[in-house]
């Protein structure tokens, strides 16, 4: 089973702004619980949505849960911007209640299809009322099953409640402070064929580990990435490693199957809200053609290949380009833009994602800019050089990168005597290799014999430990190997 949540659309005759709900957000937003019965009974997960828009057409709200019999409850506070009469719009499709402040405005307890409902009351500006909205469907029709809450005043338009209107009563989260990477300038033409070939990519430094868990069940999934760039474009370079792939066609969202989301605020506003100057690019696993949330992807250009381990499925690579000209950007050195990094999984073959990994932020990032992180673009990408050089700020490397075999040398800096282990495993999470070496303080190496290794993208991580007790940890990084 999977989760489906997205924005309604047009079709659904709701014209006021369609926002997108699939995530979960803290401080901000109401308490959702989801129920297996229809009577709001029998409890199957807590969680804090940001607002009230749900389309689950025919999947289930919440993994392992019922596609056509459920119920759910929101509750929290609303928060009005003027002090006048306020009317409250329920787009359904399913039973529905709303109560303000104790009173009931919506009260439709039945389990109808497409259908609007709405009430007004009087509410006074920067009040926090409290809210409940209870829903229910029986399985008269699921994939026409959905809920949006609007409102509007006289001065208010008809619009989604939003999250930032919408409180849980809980204390607001400090956004954490965002992870720096950095994109290296490319000197080389990069073609996007979904390889990674470009010695830019196998470079050291630059590559970001994605393994949070944000939704649903990621089946162990997690993803690795890179950005470049030159006069022309923002390059992605990401590698996923995930034993099952879904790619169910143009008519699905692409982020509801096997897809990376590349999260991009060209001007960082760092805005709570997604603003017009946001992109949200969606890479599908086997698709020649990206996916953006307001259709922006011209030049726009993605390659996906598949990782193989003999015949079993390991994984997937993503590359793309971004041409500046689409992002609004005149590129230099020092630039610095919001980023995130989603990866979607769906094991269940269908229609329905079964869970999301995100990099830096959470899992409203599609809404949400505040917790992206801050890409600075740096100065060029190293060049291959045939003798290894000291590593860059300490970073360990290896070397040469891609290559063919048949050894490969990590270069690494010991701060002071000890044992350097360094372990690898394949694109499934197999451990391949283990190298313990004693070494003395100074710039030291480890050769690993690959004669015996599959052509394919392999991750490493390098850990020294010292005879002090002490240890100096380094980020998983991609070794690529050609033959």
């Amino acid at each position: 089973m999977g989760f489906k949540r997205f924005q309604l659309f047009l079709s659904l005759c709701l014209l006021f702004l369609p926002l997108l709900a699939r995530a979960q957000y803290d401080g901000y937003g109401l308490k959702a619980a989801f129920y297996i019965n229809d009577n709001l009974t029998n409890a199957a997960v807590s969680e804090v949505d940001p607002w009230l828009s749900f389309l689950w057409n025919g999947c289930p709200p919440q993994p392992n849960m019922s596609v056509s019999v459920f119920s759910a409850q929101w509750t929290g506070y609303v928060e009005p911007s003027y002090s006048e009469p306020y009317t409250f719009i329920a787009y359904v499709g399913g039973g529905v209640s709303v109560i303000v402040n104790g009173q009931t405005v919506i009260s439709q307890w039945t389990d109808s299809a497409n259908t609007s409902y709405q009430g007004s009351i009087a509410l006074s500006a920067g009040v926090k009322y409290p809210l409940v909205v209870d829903y229910f469907t029986d399985g008269g029709n699921p994939t026409t099953d959905h809920i949006q809450l609007a409102w509007q005043s006289p001065s208010q338009p008809q619009v989604t409640i939003p999250r930032v209107c919408l409180l849980t009563g809980a204390s607001i989260v400090p956004t954490p402070t965002p992870q720096t990477p950095s994109a290296c300038q490319g000197t080389a033409p990069v073609t996007v064929n979904g390889v990674l070939s470009e010695w830019a990519w196998n470079t050291a430094s630059g590559w970001n580990e994605v393994n949070h868990a944000v939704g649903g069940n990621t089946y162990s999934a997690s993803a690795v990435f890179k950005t470049l760039w030159d006069t022309a474009n923002l390059y992605f370079g990401v590698t996923v490693t995930d034993s099952v792939l879904t790619n169910t066609g143009s008519s699905t969202p692409a982020f509801e199957n096997s897809a990376v989301e590349f999260y991009l605020d060209p001007t960082d506003s760092k805005s709570a809200t997604q603003n017009s100057s946001c992109f949200e690019y969606m890479f599908r696993w086997n698709d020649t053609v990206p996916q953006e949330l307001n259709g922006r992807t011209g030049g726009v250009s993605m390659s996906t290949s598949t990782l193989f381990a003999g015949s079993v499925t390991m994984g997937y690579v993503v590359e793309a380009s971004i041409p500046w000209t689409i992002l609004g950007i005149s590129p230099s050195t020092g630039t610095v833009m919001g980023l995130d990094v989603g990866v979607d999984v769906n094991h269940n073959g269908g229609d329905c994602r079964d869970g999301q990994l995100i990099w830096n932020g959470g899992p409203d990032d599609y809404a949400n800019a505040s917790a992206y992180a801050q890409l600075s673009l740096g100065s060029a990408c190293p060049t291959p050089i045939s003798t290894p050089p000291v590593p860059t700020g300490g970073n360990p490397y290896v070397a040469p990168n891609p290559t063919s075999g048949p050894t490969v040398e990590f270069v690494y800096q010991m701060a002071e005597a000890g044992t350097a282990q360094i372990k690898v495993w394949n694109a499934w999470g197999n451990l391949c290799a283990t190298i313990n070496d004693a070494k003395p303080a100074g710039l030291a190496s480890s050769i690993l014999n690959i004669s015996s290794f599959a052509p394919g993208h392999y991750f490493y991580r390098v850990v020294l430990n010292y005879n002090s007790g002490k240890k100096d940890e380094y980020q998983t990084q991609v070794l690529a190997i050609r033959k």
